[in-house]
Protein backbone atom coordinates (compact mmCIF):
# COMPACT_ATOMS: atom_id res chain seq x y z
CA UNK A 1 0.00 0.00 0.00
CA UNK A 2 1.14 3.52 -0.74
CA UNK A 3 1.82 6.11 1.92
CA UNK A 4 -1.29 8.27 2.28
CA UNK A 5 -1.07 11.14 4.77
CA UNK A 6 -4.34 12.52 6.13
CA UNK A 7 -5.08 15.83 7.80
CA UNK A 8 -8.81 15.97 8.65
CA UNK A 9 -10.72 19.22 8.37
CA UNK A 10 -10.53 21.19 11.61
CA UNK A 11 -11.93 24.57 10.56
CA UNK A 12 -15.39 25.92 11.26
CA UNK A 13 -16.46 25.40 7.62
CA UNK A 14 -16.16 21.74 6.56
CA UNK A 15 -18.40 21.46 3.53
CA UNK A 16 -15.65 21.75 0.93
CA UNK A 17 -14.27 19.04 -1.33
CA UNK A 18 -11.50 16.68 -0.34
CA UNK A 19 -8.02 17.76 -1.46
CA UNK A 20 -5.50 15.20 -2.74
CA UNK A 21 -1.92 16.50 -3.05
CA UNK A 22 0.52 14.82 -5.48
CA UNK A 23 4.22 15.63 -5.07
CA UNK A 24 6.77 16.29 -7.77
CA UNK A 25 10.06 14.65 -8.74
CA UNK A 26 12.69 14.01 -6.06
CA UNK A 27 10.07 14.51 -3.32
CA UNK A 28 7.37 12.63 -1.42
CA UNK A 29 4.12 13.39 0.39
CA UNK A 30 5.98 14.98 3.29
CA UNK A 31 6.73 18.12 1.21
CA UNK A 32 3.14 19.22 1.92
CA UNK A 33 3.39 18.80 5.70
CA UNK A 34 5.31 21.90 6.85
CA UNK A 35 2.66 24.33 5.55
CA UNK A 36 -0.04 23.23 3.12
CA UNK A 37 -1.64 20.23 4.83
CA UNK A 38 -2.11 21.91 8.24
CA UNK A 39 -3.15 25.23 6.68
CA UNK A 40 -5.79 23.79 4.34
CA UNK A 41 -7.02 21.56 7.14
CA UNK A 42 -7.65 24.69 9.20
CA UNK A 43 -9.67 26.15 6.33
CA UNK A 44 -12.06 23.20 6.62
CA UNK A 45 -10.74 20.93 3.86
CA UNK A 46 -10.21 17.20 4.37
CA UNK A 47 -6.62 16.88 3.10
CA UNK A 48 -4.71 13.89 1.79
CA UNK A 49 -1.22 13.53 0.29
CA UNK A 50 0.09 10.45 -1.49
CA UNK A 51 3.68 9.27 -1.91
CA UNK A 52 3.98 7.75 -5.37
CA UNK A 53 5.50 4.27 -5.54
CA UNK A 54 9.21 4.28 -4.75
CA UNK A 55 8.92 7.60 -2.89
CA UNK A 56 8.82 8.46 0.79
CA UNK A 57 7.37 5.63 2.86
CA UNK A 58 5.67 3.96 -0.09
CA UNK A 59 7.08 0.56 -1.08
CA UNK A 60 9.45 -0.42 -3.88
CA UNK A 61 12.10 2.28 -3.65
CA UNK A 62 14.64 -0.29 -4.88
CA UNK A 63 12.55 -0.71 -8.04
CA UNK A 64 12.08 3.04 -8.59
CA UNK A 65 13.95 3.10 -11.90
CA UNK A 66 11.42 0.66 -13.37
CA UNK A 67 8.51 3.06 -12.91
CA UNK A 68 7.22 5.63 -15.35
CA UNK A 69 4.47 8.22 -15.52
CA UNK A 70 1.86 5.56 -16.35
CA UNK A 71 2.66 3.82 -13.04
CA UNK A 72 2.26 7.10 -11.16
CA UNK A 73 -1.12 7.62 -12.86
CA UNK A 74 -2.20 4.28 -11.39
CA UNK A 75 -1.05 5.49 -7.98
CA UNK A 76 -3.26 8.58 -8.26
CA UNK A 77 -6.18 6.37 -9.28
CA UNK A 78 -5.57 4.18 -6.22
CA UNK A 79 -5.40 7.19 -3.90
CA UNK A 80 -8.62 8.64 -5.35
CA UNK A 81 -10.26 5.27 -4.72
CA UNK A 82 -9.46 5.54 -1.01
CA UNK A 83 -11.46 8.76 -0.62
CA UNK A 84 -15.17 8.95 0.12
CA UNK A 85 -15.88 11.54 -2.58
CA UNK A 86 -14.29 12.98 -5.74
CA UNK A 87 -11.33 15.14 -4.79
CA UNK A 88 -9.69 18.30 -6.00
CA UNK A 89 -6.36 17.05 -7.34
CA UNK A 90 -3.34 19.26 -6.64
CA UNK A 91 -0.10 18.36 -8.40
CA UNK A 92 3.32 19.97 -8.15
CA UNK A 93 5.86 19.87 -10.98
CA UNK A 94 6.04 16.21 -12.09
CA UNK A 95 2.87 15.63 -10.07
CA UNK A 96 1.10 18.15 -12.28
CA UNK A 97 2.20 16.24 -15.38
CA UNK A 98 0.96 13.00 -13.80
CA UNK A 99 -2.43 14.63 -13.20
CA UNK A 100 -2.61 15.75 -16.84
CA UNK A 101 -2.25 12.10 -17.89
CA UNK A 102 -4.64 10.89 -15.19
CA UNK A 103 -7.31 13.31 -16.43
CA UNK A 104 -7.08 11.88 -19.93
CA UNK A 105 -8.84 8.78 -18.55
CA UNK A 106 -10.64 10.07 -15.44
CA UNK A 107 -12.24 13.20 -14.10
CA UNK A 108 -12.03 15.04 -10.78
CA UNK A 109 -13.92 17.67 -8.81
CA UNK A 110 -11.25 20.14 -10.00
CA UNK A 111 -7.50 20.33 -10.36
CA UNK A 112 -4.74 22.80 -9.47
CA UNK A 113 -1.37 22.57 -11.20
CA UNK A 114 1.52 24.08 -9.23
CA UNK A 115 4.70 24.84 -11.20
CA UNK A 116 3.63 21.92 -13.36
CA UNK A 117 5.69 20.31 -16.07
CA UNK A 118 3.78 21.50 -19.18
CA UNK A 119 2.09 19.05 -21.57
CA UNK A 120 4.92 19.43 -24.09
CA UNK A 121 7.37 18.17 -21.48
CA UNK A 122 10.78 19.18 -20.16
CA UNK A 123 12.75 19.75 -23.34
CA UNK A 124 12.20 23.52 -23.50
CA UNK A 125 13.10 23.87 -19.84
CA UNK A 126 16.26 21.80 -20.28
CA UNK A 127 17.39 23.92 -23.25
CA UNK A 128 16.69 27.13 -21.31
CA UNK A 129 18.61 25.92 -18.25
CA UNK A 130 21.49 24.81 -20.45
CA UNK A 131 21.78 28.33 -21.82
CA UNK A 132 21.05 30.39 -18.70
CA UNK A 133 22.04 28.21 -15.73
CA UNK A 134 24.16 25.27 -16.94
CA UNK A 135 25.50 24.64 -13.42
CA UNK A 136 21.97 23.94 -12.17
CA UNK A 137 21.27 21.58 -15.06
CA UNK A 138 24.56 19.76 -14.37
CA UNK A 139 23.83 19.54 -10.63
CA UNK A 140 20.39 18.05 -11.31
CA UNK A 141 21.88 15.44 -13.62
CA UNK A 142 24.60 14.50 -11.13
CA UNK A 143 22.07 14.23 -8.31
CA UNK A 144 19.88 12.00 -10.49
CA UNK A 145 22.85 9.67 -10.96
CA UNK A 146 23.35 9.49 -7.19
CA UNK A 147 26.86 10.94 -7.25
CA UNK A 148 26.18 14.42 -5.91
CA UNK A 149 24.49 15.89 -2.84
CA UNK A 150 23.36 19.51 -2.92
CA UNK A 151 24.27 21.93 -0.16
CA UNK A 152 21.54 24.01 1.47
CA UNK A 153 22.81 27.11 -0.34
CA UNK A 154 22.58 25.34 -3.71
CA UNK A 155 19.08 24.09 -2.93
CA UNK A 156 17.99 27.61 -2.04
CA UNK A 157 19.30 29.01 -5.33
CA UNK A 158 17.80 26.18 -7.37
CA UNK A 159 14.39 25.67 -5.78
CA UNK A 160 13.62 28.50 -3.34
CA UNK A 161 13.58 32.29 -3.24
CA UNK A 162 16.79 34.15 -2.26
CA UNK A 163 15.23 35.21 1.04
CA UNK A 164 14.16 31.68 2.02
CA UNK A 165 15.66 30.56 5.30
CA UNK A 166 18.61 28.18 5.33
CA UNK A 167 16.53 26.04 7.69
CA UNK A 168 13.95 25.51 4.93
CA UNK A 169 16.72 24.76 2.44
CA UNK A 170 18.34 22.25 4.82
CA UNK A 171 15.01 20.51 5.38
CA UNK A 172 14.49 20.25 1.64
CA UNK A 173 18.03 19.01 1.00
CA UNK A 174 17.61 16.31 3.66
CA UNK A 175 14.31 15.12 2.18
CA UNK A 176 15.15 14.97 -1.52
CA UNK A 177 15.57 11.59 -3.18
CA UNK A 178 16.60 10.27 -6.58
CA UNK A 179 13.83 10.21 -9.20
CA UNK A 180 13.03 7.54 -11.76
CA UNK A 181 14.99 8.10 -14.97
CA UNK A 182 12.17 6.38 -16.86
CA UNK A 183 9.70 8.96 -15.52
CA UNK A 184 12.08 11.78 -16.48
CA UNK A 185 12.33 10.39 -20.01
CA UNK A 186 8.53 10.12 -20.20
CA UNK A 187 8.36 13.84 -19.47
CA UNK A 188 11.08 14.64 -22.01
CA UNK A 189 10.13 12.41 -24.95
CA UNK A 190 6.64 13.83 -25.33
CA UNK A 191 4.94 16.37 -27.56
CA UNK A 192 2.21 18.97 -27.37
CA UNK A 193 0.29 16.95 -29.98
CA UNK A 194 -0.95 14.74 -27.12
CA UNK A 195 -2.26 17.64 -25.05
CA UNK A 196 -5.98 17.77 -24.28
CA UNK A 197 -8.16 20.29 -22.52
CA UNK A 198 -8.73 19.24 -18.93
CA UNK A 199 -12.23 17.85 -18.26
CA UNK A 200 -12.82 19.69 -14.98
CA UNK A 201 -12.39 23.19 -13.48
CA UNK A 202 -8.66 23.88 -13.35
CA UNK A 203 -6.11 26.48 -12.35
CA UNK A 204 -2.37 26.70 -13.01
CA UNK A 205 -0.05 28.60 -10.65
CA UNK A 206 3.61 29.36 -11.29
CA UNK A 207 6.16 31.50 -9.48
CA UNK A 208 7.79 34.26 -11.47
CA UNK A 209 11.12 33.37 -9.81
CA UNK A 210 10.89 29.69 -10.79
CA UNK A 211 14.13 28.59 -12.46
CA UNK A 212 12.83 25.16 -13.51
CA UNK A 213 9.41 26.00 -14.99
CA UNK A 214 9.25 29.52 -16.39
CA UNK A 215 6.17 31.71 -16.51
CA UNK A 216 6.13 31.46 -20.32
CA UNK A 217 6.36 27.66 -20.23
CA UNK A 218 3.53 27.46 -17.69
CA UNK A 219 1.32 29.89 -19.62
CA UNK A 220 1.87 28.07 -22.91
CA UNK A 221 1.08 24.79 -21.20
CA UNK A 222 -2.06 26.31 -19.72
CA UNK A 223 -3.24 27.40 -23.18
CA UNK A 224 -2.85 23.82 -24.44
CA UNK A 225 -4.84 22.52 -21.47
CA UNK A 226 -7.49 25.25 -21.53
CA UNK A 227 -6.40 26.48 -18.11
CA UNK A 228 -5.84 30.00 -16.76
CA UNK A 229 -2.35 30.55 -15.33
CA UNK A 230 -1.67 32.72 -12.30
CA UNK A 231 1.93 33.96 -12.02
CA UNK A 232 2.88 35.01 -8.49
CA UNK A 233 5.79 37.40 -7.85
CA UNK A 234 8.82 36.41 -5.76
CA UNK A 235 7.87 32.72 -5.63
CA UNK A 236 10.22 29.94 -6.76
CA UNK A 237 9.74 26.31 -7.80
CA UNK A 238 9.09 24.70 -4.40
CA UNK A 239 6.27 27.10 -3.81
CA UNK A 240 4.68 25.04 -1.01
CA UNK A 241 7.89 25.48 1.04
CA UNK A 242 8.99 28.91 -0.13
CA UNK A 243 8.96 32.16 1.84
CA UNK A 244 5.65 33.28 0.33
CA UNK A 245 3.88 29.93 0.47
CA UNK A 246 0.97 31.72 2.17
CA UNK A 247 0.34 33.77 -0.98
CA UNK A 248 0.11 30.55 -2.98
CA UNK A 249 -2.24 28.95 -0.44
CA UNK A 250 -4.44 32.06 -0.31
CA UNK A 251 -4.72 32.09 -4.11
CA UNK A 252 -5.69 28.42 -4.15
CA UNK A 253 -8.22 28.88 -1.35
CA UNK A 254 -9.79 31.90 -3.05
CA UNK A 255 -10.17 29.99 -6.33
CA UNK A 256 -11.58 26.92 -4.57
CA UNK A 257 -14.07 29.04 -2.64
CA UNK A 258 -15.26 30.66 -5.87
CA UNK A 259 -15.32 27.43 -7.85
CA UNK A 260 -17.34 25.59 -5.22
CA UNK A 261 -19.34 28.65 -4.03
CA UNK A 262 -18.00 28.08 -0.56
CA UNK A 263 -17.54 30.71 2.19
CA UNK A 264 -13.96 31.45 3.14
CA UNK A 265 -13.10 29.86 6.49
CA UNK A 266 -11.37 31.58 9.39
CA UNK A 267 -7.57 31.34 9.12
CA UNK A 268 -7.21 30.72 12.85
CA UNK A 269 -7.13 27.46 14.71
CA UNK A 270 -4.55 24.97 15.77
CA UNK A 271 -2.01 23.41 13.44
CA UNK A 272 -2.87 20.37 11.37
CA UNK A 273 -4.41 17.10 12.32
CA UNK A 274 -2.96 13.64 12.79
CA UNK A 275 -1.00 11.79 10.15
CA UNK A 276 -2.14 8.36 9.01
CA UNK A 277 -0.06 6.32 6.56
CA UNK A 278 -2.21 4.56 3.98
CA UNK A 279 -3.36 1.08 4.92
Amino acid sequence: MLELIHYPATGATRAGPHLLFVHGAYCSANCWQPHFLPWFSRQGYDCWAVSLRGHGNSPDRRRLQQYGIADYVKDVAWACGQLAQPAVLIGHSMGGFVLQQYLRQHTAAATILLASVPPDGLLASAWRLGLTAPDILLALNLFQQGCYRHTAEEIRRMLLSPDASLESARWLAANLQVESLRAALDMTLTTALFARRLPCPALSIVGRSDLLVSRLEAECGGLLLGVDTLALPDVAHMLMLDTRWQCVADSMHSWLSTTFSRPVADNGGLAGGPIHPGS
